[in-house]
This record gives C-alpha cells, sequence and structure tokens, in this order.
C-alpha cells in the first residue's frame, strides 16, 4: 500500500507537472476503489456524498468533524491515489481548523480544503449561502498550514463568495487565501464558461493552482475536462457523479427485482459472485488464512 506521504508527493508532483487531475466525488471504500481500477488519478472525499450515503440527508451541516474524518480515513486506506478531504468550515474557528488539519492529515489526506461559508454550511451549488469575512477565513488558512505535520501536505481554500458577493470579491478573496498559504484555490458555483476563464486569467502565473467543480444540473455549466484543463485549471472535481450513478442504477435494480421479481434481465449489468470477490481482496485473504493457519481450507 502507498504510504500517505507518497500519495501527497504524487498529488504535488501532479501540480507541478501539469498532470491534470479528475476527482471523482467519493462515498466510500469501495467506491474509491473502484474508482482507481477505472484509471482515475486523484479522488475527493466530499460532504455531500458522505451526507448522502450515511445520513440519506441534504449537505446541510449535519456531518460532525469525526464522522467526516473517519469516512476520509477509510476512503484513504482503501487506495493507493491522492485524496482530498473537505474539511468543510473547519467545524469553528482558527482554532478549531488546527485540529480538523491534524485530524485528516492523520487519515491520510493529500489535500485539505475549508471554505468561507458561514456554519451550517451547505452544498456549494444551494441557494441561500453566507460567507465569513475574507479575513477570517484567511486566518483558518493560516492555521491549516502551519497545523500541518508533513510539509507534503497542500492546503486548497475554497470560496463560496460568488453566489453572495460576486466574482470580483471571489477573485479578491482567492488572492488573500493563497497570501496565507493556500496552494490551490476552488472558487465555487462559476456561473458560466466566461466566468471560469476569467478565474483562470487572474491567477495565470501566479503559481496558485486552480480546481473547478462539475456538478449535474448545478450552476456551473458542464464543461469537458480537456476544455477546463486548456483554460489553465489544475484539476476538477466531479464531486456528485458517483452518488448519481449508484442511486439511479440501484433505484432501476430494485424495481426490476419488484416488478419481475427476480434478477434474470439485471445480471447483464452486474458484476458477479466470484469477479467482485477478488475484486475486494478474497483471493489474497484466504492466502494469509493459509499462511497463518487459521480458517477453513475448503
Amino acid at each position: 500500500m502507498t504510504s500517505a506521504h507518497d500519495k501527497r508527493l504524487q498529488f504535488r508532483s501532479n501540480l507541478k507537472n501539469g498532470r491534470f487531475m479528475t476527482a471523482p466525488g467519493i462515498y466510500d471504500a469501495l467506491s474509491a476503489k473502484i474508482a482507481q481500477e477505472a484509471g482515475v488519478n486523484c479522488l475527493a472525499m466530499g460532504g455531500y456524498a458522505i451526507s448522502a450515503s450515511r445520513l440519506a440527508r441534504p449537505d446541510v451541516g449535519f456531518l460532525s468533524q469525526t464522522e467526516m474524518a473517519q469516512a476520509l480515513k477509510e476512503v484513504c486506506d482503501a487506495t493507493d491515489l491522492p485524496v482530498i478531504g473537505d474539511g468543510d468550515t473547519g467545524y469553528g474557528n482558527a482554532m478549531n481548523v488546527l485540529r480538523v488539519a491534524c485530524e485528516y492529515e492523520h487519515a491520510g489526506a493529500s489535500c485539505i480544503f475549508f471554505e468561507d461559508q458561514v456554519w451550517p454550511k451547505r452544498c456549494g451549488h444551494m441557494d441561500g449561502k453566507q460567507v465569513i469575512s475574507a479575513e477570517e477565513h484567511a486566518q483558518k488558512i493560516r492555521a491549516a498550514f502551519d497545523a500541518r505535520e508533513d510539509p507534503a501536505t497542500v492546503i486548497m481554500a475554497r470560496t463560496d463568495t460568488r453566489a453572495v458577493h460576486g466574482l470580483d470579491d471571489a477573485i479578491r478573496r482567492g488572492r488573500l487565501y493563497a497570501e496565507a498559504g493556500a496552494e490551490v484555490l476552488f472558487i465555487e458555483a462559476l456561473r458560466d464558461r466566461a466566468e471560469m476563464e476569467t478565474v483562470a486569467r487572474a491567477f495565470k502565473g501566479t503559481g496558485v493552482a486552480l480546481f473547478a467543480n462539475m456538478i449535474e444540473g448545478g450552476k456551473t455549466p458542464i464543461l469537458s475536462n480537456r476544455e477546463i484543463q486548456e483554460m489553465g485549471f489544475a484539476g476538477v472535481f466531479w464531486s456528485c457523479t458517483s452518488l448519481y450513478l449508484v442511486a439511479s442504477a440501484l433505484y432501476r435494480g430494485f424495481r426490476t427485482l419488484v416488478e419481475e421479481g427476480t434478477t434474470d434481465s439485471l445480471k447483464g449489468q452486474m458484476i458477479e459472485f466470484s469477479q467482485f470477490n477478488r475484486f475486494v481482496g478474497l483471493d489474497v485473504y484466504r492466502e494469509l488464512e493459509r499462511k497463518y493457519r487459521v480458517g477453513r481450507d475448503d
């Protein structure tokens, strides 16, 4: 298994060498492992998907820091890929951020982002957001930067002010957060291609990397990875794609089971028993049983 430090070095290498990162939103260990198998090069553990999968509730601040850190650890432990951890607002002031940064780093995060919303926060593509002052959030970013035990850990700053105070304030805040130690900026819920291009121009040549966010049905129009990279972004979150795919597939499958009373018509859409067992490492587990002479060899 790749060490947390080596995953952080890989994340930094991607940034340094212009290796574009496609970071789907992951909500558990299995979805992380599937993403790695599919060839994804970076993962994002986000509150939207965790809240939906664990609580079946919206992303409006119901999850605690402890629940999020545990979910992050499960994702990091399941994959060799760098994982970006959603630190929400830091669950308090700069003093609380000190603890969150440490907990997320211990969980294995390669990069941690903190946003400038008022707590309880909400999904960045929902209406009704509020933001704290830029100066207060800059102190949170400074605290996160100072809290790192591994200097390879990357701190990302997110701002949600576009929906509250406009694009100019988002760029102003981004610059302030970069000065406080953020190496990557995530300006949430940009409204169109022109705004994305404006942000890219504003930070071109500054040494600060940018991430975009694509949510199907959200505020930002869906663009391809290639288009986003050509604008000058270092990576993109596909925050809800996995969640929406799974929800749709499960609903269709369960409806078929209810209506037909069997899964026969679904077999072509499913991984079969032995293949799935290999995927989750049952063969490795059985080898360890034999090595340590435990279990039954049947």
